[in-house]
């Protein structure tokens, strides 16, 4: 969870830059933004890392609460069943202002799912803070049997603002003193996040890593001076889960690589943190895939042919559809237009090769394009074609 300082990332940095990438934002007071198909902050951050490659291939919001994900576009065809969830706790259950956004997804045969949450605040809302966390557990389902509940998920990575404190008894005065000392254990043996997973209130389940960094809270906007009016405290968190033993005769890692605030974002009253992740996944893992042939060129307005194979266990249906993006891609939204692909007629469950003619007065730049195979049964897709040239009219 974070904002660089310098929004440019250096050219022939690519191949060392995360294959999966998550942004979360929680700014509950930005209830007119979300009623955008993309809000300004997520088009943003497009803009600065689209170009290396990545693709926006799921988003969620409530209300100022949210959350993106992004993929190298080389691993778009490997994700699959993706699926977003809100719980909104804000008074009771009724108002977004707190609650999570939560995206999960299979990439490369292993599930993954990201939590952002905005829970209780004040200083006094230890209780509410834990009964916002059960909540957002006990009513966040998703329709994969197997992975209904954020839990069964192989990896979780649960983000956002998360409003604990310090234990009461510690003033700003004594709070001052420890972060001008750098005395991070001392205040971690205070932290109110630290007594809930260690009493078993909340979080228990979920490992974050050594704290070694100023609390995220509260500064005075525009500079990295504490406000002192508020206790400062981490209220900014990255948690994670892994079951390692998920399957049989494999097991499942994730190491934290880095785990640090960004000192130099003065927008807020807040420090954003970020932690970078190695997750373990299956190689060469394979399922439900579409094949595209190669395309050869086609001529703006008039498209061409397109010919394509399913493997033997994808199962169309009617909501399939074949879209047609310029070969940068930034975002699953920027398709240029679409065509849903023909049923093979009924009681023929053996056809698996099919060809069609893709013809749209839409297509009326010359340039290098792609075709995408979405699947409205399992929500993914499920293939992407070779970039091909599209041609100026003769």
């Amino acid at each position: 969870m974070g904002v660089r300082k310098d929004p440019i990332i250096k050219r022939g940095l690519d191949d060392t830059l995360p294959d999966l990438y998550i942004e979360v934002k929680s700014q509950p007071q930005n209830v007119v933004m979300d009623t955008l198909f993309e809000e300004p902050w997520t088009n943003a951050l497009r803009e600065v890392i689209g170009p290396h490659n990545y693709v926006r291939v799921s988003g969620e919001r409530l209300q100022g609460l949210v959350t993106n994900v992004f993929i190298k576009r080389r691993h778009l065809h490997h994700v699959r069943d993706i699926h977003t969830s809100v719980v909104r706790t804000g008074f009771g259950g009724f108002w977004g202002n707190k609650g999570a956004a939560s995206i999960r997804l299979s990439l490369y045969g292993t599930s993954i799912c990201i939590v952002n949450c905005h829970l209780a605040a004040h200083d006094t809302g230890y209780r509410e803070r834990v009964e916002n966390f059960n909540a957002i557990v006990d009513s966040t389902r998703f329709p994969i049997p197997e992975t209904s509940n954020i839990l069964f998920h192989d990896y979780v990575l649960w983000l956002g603002d998360m409003n604990f404190r310090f234990e009461s008894h510690l003033t700003s005065e004594a709070i001052a003193k420890h972060i001008a000392e750098a005395s991070w254990t001392a205040l971690e043996e205070v932290d109110e996040l630290r007594k809930a997973q260690k009493s078993g209130d909340a979080f228990s389940m979920l490992k974050e890593g050594k704290l070694n960094f100023p609390p995220t809270y509260k500064y005075l906007e525009g500079t990295s001076t504490y406000d002192f009016n508020r206790r400062p405290a981490w209220t900014d968190r990255i948690l994670y889960q892994v079951h390692v033993d998920a399957y049989e005769n494999v097991k499942l890692g994730m190491d934290q690589i880095s785990y640090s605030p960004c000192d130099s974002y003065t927008q807020s009253d807040h420090k954003p943190v970020m932690s970078t992740f190695k997750i373990k996944v299956f190689a060469d893992h394979e399922e439900r895939c579409v094949h595209f042939q190669p395309v050869g060129t086609w001529v703006v307005g008039e498209g061409g042919p397109v010919k394509f194979t399913l493997d033997s266990d994808v199962v169309t249906s009617p909501w399939d559809y074949i879209a047609l993006y310029k070969v940068d891609f930034t975002s699953m939204h920027q398709y240029i237009t679409y065509t849903y692909i023909p049923q093979p007629p009924v009681g023929n469950t053996t056809q698996r090769t099919f060809q069609l003619l893709f013809n749209d007065e839409l297509l009326q730049h010359p340039g290098m394009y792609r075709l995408v195979y979405y699947s409205g049964k399992y929500y993914s897709y499920l293939g992407m074609s070779d970039p091909f040239p599209v041609l100026a009219q003769s």
